[in-house]
């Protein structure tokens, strides 16, 4: 990995989504949430083109395609397990022992926010250029919030302007009351 923030898998988010919501994960678990911050290469994950031009359909027991190639469901879960390596790292220079205290971990690659997200390319993370300056709309009362809206894709960015579009309905005191009544019925931490 080289050592400045370009470097292909080294800008790494690691995030714990608890600290804002104690309710998403059972009493004495966390989640742990790691990406590559847009900065995975998706030429290894890429599909094929048919000849007409569009996308080659995956076909279900066939496996993932990689690097243009239909490959088993066990060498793309190979390719996931080397890739996610790094984002391992990440977590376990907060959590030493993340691997043997995980009780489940969900690889993702690009190819699933491909399919799941529907993100070209499989982009996650900061992608300034897709994404609206704010959530505001010309629907009175209707604020937009959500990944395609600044500052973008992923858990703590989407928590961001979800409070912004809150902040468009509450002034910062009420909200500052709000919490403060949220935190003595023990709701929030």
């Amino acid at each position: 990995v080289k050592d400045d923030s370009s470097g292909e898998l080294n800008m790494i988010a690691v995030s714990n989504p608890c600290v804002l919501d104690n309710t998403l994960a059972p009493e004495g678990f966390i989640i742990m949430h790691a990406y590559g911050a847009g900065n995975e290469p998706f030429e290894i994950w890429k599909t094929p083109t048919a000849s007409n031009g569009n996308a080659s359909p995956n076909t279900a027991g066939e496996g993932e395609i990689i690097g243009g190639e239909r490959c088993s469901p066990s060498t793309y879960q190979a390719l996931k397990d080397s890739r996610s390596k790094v984002l391992w790292r990440a977590v376990e220079s907060v959590i030493p022992d993340a691997r043997e205290r995980t009780v489940l971990a969900l690889i993702g690659s690009p190819r699933t926010h491909e399919r799941f997200l529907r993100r070209p390319c499989g982009s996650y993370g900061a992608a300034f250029e897709d994404c609206l300056k704010d959530g505001s709309t010309p629907i009175s009362n209707l604020v937009l919030s959500g990944d395609g809206v600044f500052p973008g894709i992923g858990i703590p960015a989407v928590a961001l302007n979800g409070a912004s579009a809150a902040n468009g309905f509450v002034g910062i005191f009420d909200q500052w009351r709000c919490m403060d009544y949220l935190k003595a019925k023990g709701i929030i931490a």
